[in-house]
């Protein structure tokens, strides 16, 4: 069952997530616990155009960056982490208009690191582009740190 994930950030400017945002995409994320998996649906708008009518991909890695963390958070209850590294690969074009899920899911987690896997599909349920990617685990006072500019 999917449940609607609460953003802990009180702001609200995230460009991905922030409900308020002007500009931002205000995307919503729910966590299904028995199948261990984030998701969110989006259809990419025309002002993120790349070649032709291909979303941008800059964007994809955007929201999929953005997923693996709302997938840690979801699966591990640690808001301090950030991202250290992720491996993205373009499989089929994703095209302005055409509504997607993003998906992602915890592959290992430690005291130290998340490790996630994920995917934006298409209307057919097909794999367009897949990340892997790691996020650190850090103290309260560095996260603090990195999210305040200090």
């Amino acid at each position: 069952m999917l449940k609607e994930i609460v953003t802990p950030f009180e702001d609200g400017q995230c460009f991905f997530c922030g409900p308020d945002n002007p500009s931002g995409l205000k995307l919503q994320f729910f966590h299904d616990e028995e199948a261990g998996e984030v998701s969110c649906e989006y259809t990419p708008e025309q002002r993120f155009q790349g070649q032709g009518t291909v979303f941008h991909g800059g964007m994809q890695m955007g929201l999929l960056d953005e997923a693996m963390w709302w997938t840690g958070f979801a699966e591990t209850g640690i808001m301090e982490a950030v991202t250290v590294g992720a491996s993205f690969r373009f499989l089929r074009p994703v095209y302005i208009g055409n509504p997607v899920t993003i998906v992602c899911r915890v592959k290992e987690h430690n005291v130290r690191s998340i490790k996630l896997v994920g995917a934006i599909l298409n209307s057919d349920g097909k794999k367009c582009t897949t990340v892997k990617g790691e996020y650190r685990v850090v103290t309260r006072e560095q996260y603090e740190a990195v999210v305040s500019g200090r």
